[in-house]
């Protein structure tokens, strides 16, 4: 659960030991570890990976190093072909550092995501709490950051009459950081929406979404989103969701701030093997130290089968950040990753991925850029 210092050394076996149960799963068939009557299944999962990594800290001045990975963990999957469906999961991750042994990690996670539908009434709940120490463009330090994060989310949507429905929900973000020098948060945010069918497959919209954020030692915030927008099928291959609209952020403490807000997750369909995922995102938040932002992100990303067992994908991420508690800074990053995956069969999976990253900053040495090469094995029994 904590950060621990066990050598290297003592986990390559086991490492060796989930890589040969990889390797032998074509041989296993593709069946649950237990089923639970007929509408639940119990799967046992787990991942052995490495992953090269040239900046482990995200800083200016890199420190390099290799981390070897072993994450087993459980799903419960409820409600085959029922009105309620999900699946309960809990994972153990251990990280070790070949050379920086002192940032071993033994981290959780578990989580619940379910939903029910009825045709007319569709409710999605979930829930989920997680520790991490894996530093972030936001959230950074001479040394990983320790934090616990969790998450209580539930939506629902209802028919009003044939062509309308109105949809609610709330969704509660914690964020618990277990070092000086960061500011834990609270986030509370209530979305609602008014759609109306204008075609069998497409809904225009009309909604208000409200964010309470609480902090620990900075200044609180209320957010009101104000916006416009439609989801559905758009064409025969495109297909998503769009909000616009405008955001006024009323602080605690000092003066009102607003900005265009633009919400957007869209996908089109190249053929039937290759997509194409596409966003921008206009929208307000806090950093790790509790600082206002004003975040613009643009991300797209091409997925492709080139086989039923083999897929490979690329993603890119841009993202302008705008700090009003410090004036004039505005920081620019960006991600790139291209990842591939090959299914064995329904038990074994393997994934490799390369992720290069480039944050820029006025601040003095705080500008970084890292390269991370990752390879892993993953089952599901």
């Amino acid at each position: 659960m904590n950060q621990t210092n066990t050598p290297i050394t003592s986990m390559k076996p086991a490492i060796r030991v989930l890589i040969a149960i990889a390797a032998t799963g074509v041989s296993l068939k593709a069946a649950p570890f237990l089923a639970v009557g007929d509408s639940a299944e119990l799967f046992l999962t787990g991942t052995t990976g490495i992953r090269a990594d040239d900046n482990i800290l995200l800083a200016s001045n890199k420190t390099s190093d290799v981390i070897y990975n072993v994450a087993p963990g459980f799903d419960f999957v409820y409600g085959h072909n029922a009105l309620y469906s999900g699946h309960i999961y809990y994972q153990e991750s251990w990280d070790f550092y070949s050379d920086n042994h002192k940032l071993n990690t033994d981290l959780s996670s578990v989580g619940l995501d379910g939903s029910y539908n009825d045709q007319k009434t569709k409710v999605h709940y979930a829930g989920s709490w997680a520790q991490l120490a894996q530093n972030t463009v936001d959230v950074r330090a001479n040394n990983l950051v320790r934090r616990d994060v969790g998450n209580v989310l539930l939506n629902g949507e209802v028919s009003v009459t044939d062509k309308s429905s109105i949809a609610a929900g709330v969704n509660y973000n914690t964020v618990d950081y277990k070092r000086a020098g960061f500011d834990s948060s609270k986030i509370t945010e209530v979305p609602l929406d008014y759609y109306y069918e204008v075609t069998p497959k497409t809904d225009l919209s009309a909604g208000l979404t409200f964010r309470d954020t609480k902090l620990d030692t900075g200044i609180d915030s209320k957010d009101y989103f104000y916006n416009i927008g439609a989801r559905g099928e758009f064409t025969p291959k495109l297909t998503g969701t769009v909000a616009v609209g405008y955001t006024v952020r009323d602080l605690s403490a000092g003066p009102s701030r607003n900005t265009f807000g633009i919400d957007s997750s869209l996908a089109y369909a190249l053929d039937e093997k290759t997509s194409v995922q596409f966003g921008v995102t206009n929208d307000f938040g806090v950093s790790g130290q509790g600082d206002t932002q004003r975040n613009l992100t643009a991300t797209v990303g091409v997925q492709s089968k080139i086989s039923p067992n083999l897929s490979v994908g690329t993603n890119l991420t841009y993202r302008s950040i705008q700090y009003f508690g410090t004036l004039g800074r505005s920081d620019d990053y960006f991600e790139g990753s291209v990842n591939a995956t090959y299914i064995v069969n329904a038990i074994v999976s393997f994934t490799g991925s390369y992720t290069y990253r480039d944050y820029s900053t006025k601040l003095v040495d705080s500008s970084f850029t890292n390269n991370v090469f990752a390879i892993a094995a993953n089952f599901r029994y």
